[in-house]
């Protein structure tokens, strides 16, 4: 992270939602987009991305630069971590393992070699692969359908692709949902993830480390490397077939996406609305979304900016959960709760 709150001390809420809703409910105050509230804090899109959907813990001078502008009262059930002390659990732990797997090596270039020579005779050529990628062991191959395409667009949404392993990253709080990818990845390749939760943020990485399975998802549309720099898009195949745009719109809205209340008050009386958000550094991806969405018969806007797209239409909102709906457990609490609300209107985020 490159912003002016690096090193800095952090705020860690004792229960999940309060950043994100403090975060949204600064936005709808200041009348702002996304980006510009992270020109405004002088950070960058992405950092504001994970502290919405709390992969991290948020800065304490940010949550008070926002507390400042909109006289919203900083939430009280929380907790102050200091940034200095981070580093240095941070740094043990990185130290435990790199003493674990190549012994205490110290800070000697020449010395650092000969150990890792030492552990590769004794151990390292031996094992049935080499660390972190597994190439000969084999994936199934998947013909195009429903199932693959909603797996494009959980990839366009969290995911990612190195040329050592495919990874999703998504909150350890979506405990269901983690639970379902990882399922349908077997299901579809035939092999298990691996769960890696993440020491540096409230995230875990579901991780398959099979060169063929980072072959495979070049040769559907997915782009390896920096999905942002790359501007990433919808793959033609996927946009082409009716049931396809479907499943991949619910995996990238189901990753990157919002359900969210809007409220206001007129004449003394508060109304709240339910509406649905997504959000892209790639204007590509974020121009598809609203083009399927509309091809599918839903009516969404983008901003200014090219990179939010929303919902706001209570009959749209309403076709999009019958025709589409989610598989991420967080989002279906969401909208069971604006289902039994009367009018479909309810405070529910």
């Amino acid at each position: 992270m490159s912003e002016s709150f690096k090193n800095k001390d952090r705020i860690k809420f004792r229960k999940d939602g309060i950043q994100r809703r403090f975060i949204l409910k600064t936005k709808e105050i200041l009348g702002i987009t996304e980006s510009e509230l992270a020109k405004k804090l002088k950070i960058s899109r992405r950092t504001i991305q994970e502290w919405t959907k709390e992969r991290i813990t948020i800065s304490k001078i940010a949550i008070e630069k926002m507390s400042k502008w909109t006289k919203l009262p900083i939430p009280k059930n929380h907790k102050i971590i200091s940034w200095k002390l981070y580093l240095q659990i941070a740094g043990k732990i990185g130290s435990r393992a790199k003493i674990k797997m190549y012994g205490n090596v110290g800070g000697d270039e020449k010395y650092r070699k000969e150990k890792w020579r030492v552990w590769w005779d004794i151990t390292g050529q031996h094992r049935k692969t080499a660390p972190g990628f597994q190439s000969i062991i084999k994936i199934k191959i998947p013909r195009k359908s429903i199932l693959l395409a909603e797996f494009v667009g959980i990839m366009l949404g969290d995911g990612g692709i190195n040329k050592y392993h495919t990874s999703i990253t998504l909150s350890s709080e979506e405990k269901q949902y983690i639970s379902f990818v990882s399922k349908k990845i077997k299901e579809l390749f035939g092999v298990t993830p691996k769960i890696y939760k993440l020491s540096y943020a409230k995230a875990v990485k579901i991780v398959v480390n099979r060169k063929q399975l980072i072959d495979f998802c070049q040769t559907i549309g997915l782009a390896r490397g920096n999905k942002i720099k790359q501007q990433v898009d919808i793959p033609r195949w996927v946009k082409e077939n009716r049931k396809f745009s479907i499943s991949c719109i619910r995996g990238l809205i189901d990753t990157d996406g919002c359900f969210y209340t809007n409220s206001y008050y007129v004449n003394g009386k508060k109304y709240s609305y339910f509406k649905i958000a997504f959000i892209s550094a790639s204007k590509l991806l974020a121009h598809s979304v609203l083009e399927t969405l509309i091809n599918l018969g839903i009516n969404a806007r983008i901003d200014k900016n090219h990179r939010d797209v929303r919902i706001v239409d209570s009959e749209h909102v309403a076709k999009y959960i019958r025709e589409i709906g989610s598989h991420n457990q967080k989002h279906i609490d969401k909208i069971e709760k604006w289902k039994v609300a009367l009018n479909g209107k309810a405070a529910v985020c």
